[in-house]
Formats: structure tokens, sequence, C-alpha cells
């Protein structure tokens, strides 16, 4: 059995056959009719007509399969590339998911180490105060020691500077008081005491 196509376009051929002949036909009664000129037209339209006839005749017979491979191959290559398409944006769309649940899962995580963080810093700033105040009680300890130190010092002076004060009074007065038996009495008092020694 022959394929619809082919008799369709054999009977195109045969209608354009006739077509071909009635006009060479009319071009000739044309022709008859009319001077050299105007036939020369007609002619070149049959012709025209003509060439139109035998190049789909030629590309029917000789071009139909190899367009026709053409065609069937290119329809599997853009296949081939709408199915690469998808397959592309479907590994897209699972990275896209993927990178969403990755930005949440960090989100989650610099949410907990920022939390870290901040309790981490609120403990150190707990600490340095309890430092500091620490420091300032062995300070003003420090401090109480010192002017007690001076002030003992201070006393200590102020005792020496009395004492050197009434030595001094005494060495003044004294000699003018001390008569020459009261001199014999220290002497003999002191020889006594070093020989008890």
């Amino acid at each position: 059995m022959r394929h619809p196509k082919a008799v369709t376009l054999k009977w195109c051929c045969l209608g354009a056959g006739a077509v071909l002949v009635a006009l060479l036909l009319s071009g000739a009664d044309a022709v008859a009719a009319e001077n050299a000129e105007n036939w020369r037209t007609t002619y070149d339209l049959v012709m025209r007509w003509v060439n139109f006839a035998i190049i789909a005749i030629l590309m029917v017979k000789f071009a139909k399969t190899p367009i026709k491979n053409f065609l069937s191959d290119r329809k599997g290559q853009i296949e081939k590339k709408i199915k690469s398409y998808e397959e592309q944006k479907e590994a897209i769309q699972k990275n896209v998911a993927e990178s969403q649940k990755t930005l949440t899962h960090s989100q989650a995580r610099f949410d907990k180490i920022r939390q870290t963080i901040i309790e981490g810093g609120k403990k150190r700033k707990q600490e340095i105060i309890e430092d500091a105040q620490r420091e300032s009680q062995m300070l003003l300890e420090a401090t109480r020691h010192k002017i007690e130190h001076q002030i003992r010092e201070a006393r200590d002076t102020i005792r020496a500077e009395m004492i050197e004060s009434a030595i001094a009074l005494a060495e003044k007065k004294l000699p003018a008081e001390i008569t020459a038996a009261d001199q014999q009495k220290l002497t003999d008092l002191f020889l006594a005491g070093t020989e008890g020694k």
C-alpha cells in the first residue's frame, strides 16, 4: 500500500504537468495571434513552472528521506537537550533546596554562637567587676597598712625628737645643778656597777 502523501504528491505533479501543457497550448495560440515579442513572456512563465515542477519532483524523489532523517535527528537532539535542561533544572532546584537548608542551619548555629558569646561576655564582665573589687580591697588594705606604718614612724620620730629635746634641755640645766659631790657619787655608782659585772 502506498503512502497517502506519495499519492497526493504524484497527483500534484500530474496536475502541474497538465497546467504546463495547457499553458503551452494556449501559448501557441497566443504566439500565432500576436507578434514575436509577446510570446516570449508566456514562454518564460511556462519555463518557470516547468523548472518548479522539476525541482519539486527531484526534491520529493531524492531529498525526502534525507530531510525526513534530518528532521527526525533534529527532533531527537532537541528532545535530548530538553531532557538535559530539565535534569539541570532539577539539579539546580535540589542545590537551591540544600542551600536553603544549609542557610537555615547556619542561621540557627549563628544564633547559638551569638548567644554563647553574649553569655560569655556577661560572665567575663562579672569576673572583671569582681577582680576590680578585689583589687580595690587590696589597695585599700595596702593603703591602710601604709598609713598605719607612716603614723608609727611619725610617732617614733616625734618620740625621738622629744627625747633629744629633753636630753638637750637636761644637758643645759644639769651642769648648773650638779655639784662636785654629785659627780663623785655618780662616778662611784658607775664603777661599782662595772665591778659587779
